[in-house]
């Protein structure tokens, strides 16, 4: 009886190679860095929330501060100070005294309490690996990332505390890439782009074995055929 269905054992083996093996020898795609994914998304807040000034508001030179000095809050300090920069405006760390002009260079200029200034808070600012799974009991394992960012900020006349601007914007990006990558997409020296994983899996002893196996049964069944005949 067995003899009777062994082609079509073969022919069923074959067609499971055919799907896997060349899915899991596949040269992964390259995909973004988290670091990328995160500056892109910070880049885009920033341009959406300054576009929200109103024409008759114009600042050539602001003093620039944030209520943080974590590794997030310097990350957008630095995003946001670069983005003005390249517009034109002269940028400088209210707090620090830290000054630069629109070539980078540090300006020398000291905060007198009667300048513009450019406050900033973070009100979601998160990088998460939503889900790491596998589709098939053999295949590679995909990795599902989503990050958020929204940012607030409002420039004040400081000689009187007047608000002459406020303005908030928020974005969201998310997509999937192979886990086989992870390593490259963590690359760099934030914490914000290493957001915790699963716990370790046996998926990646088991799916060579489990082709192995497969390739090994289909070898069997065709000799096995040929010694029938």
């Amino acid at each position: 009886m067995f003899q009777k269905y062994r082609p079509v054992l073969a022919v069923g083996l074959l067609a499971v190679v055919i799907a896997v093996v060349p899915g899991a020898l596949r040269a992964d795609e390259p995909v973004m860095t988290n670091l990328d994914v995160v500056k892109k998304l910070t880049t885009d807040v920033i341009e959406e929330m300054l576009t929200s000034v109103p024409e008759g508001v114009k600042a050539d030179e602001v003093w620039v501060a944030s209520p943080g000095n974590d590794e997030r809050y310097n990350f957008v300090f630095d995003m946001l100070t670069g983005t003005l920069t390249a517009r034109g405006v002269k940028t400088h760390d209210r707090l620090g005294q830290a000054a630069s002009d629109s070539s980078g260079a540090n300006s020398g200029v000291v905060v007198r309490g009667n300048e513009l200034w450019l406050e900033f808070d973070i009100h979601d600012f998160d990088l998460e690996y939503t889900k790491i799974y596998r589709k098939f009991l053999i295949g590679g394992k995909k990795v599902k990332r989503r990050a958020d960012v929204s940012l607030i900020a409002k420039l004040v006349d400081s000689s009187d505390g007047l608000v002459l601007w406020q303005g908030e914007a928020s974005k969201s990006y998310s997509d999937q890439f192979p886990y086989s990558q992870i390593s490259e997409v963590e690359a760099g020296l934030h914490e914000f782009t290493k957001p915790p994983r699963e716990g370790r899996s046996w998926g990646k002893v088991i799916e060579p074995i489990a082709v192995s196996a497969i390739i090994v049964g289909l070898i069997y069944l065709f000799f096995s055929n040929q010694s029938g005949d």
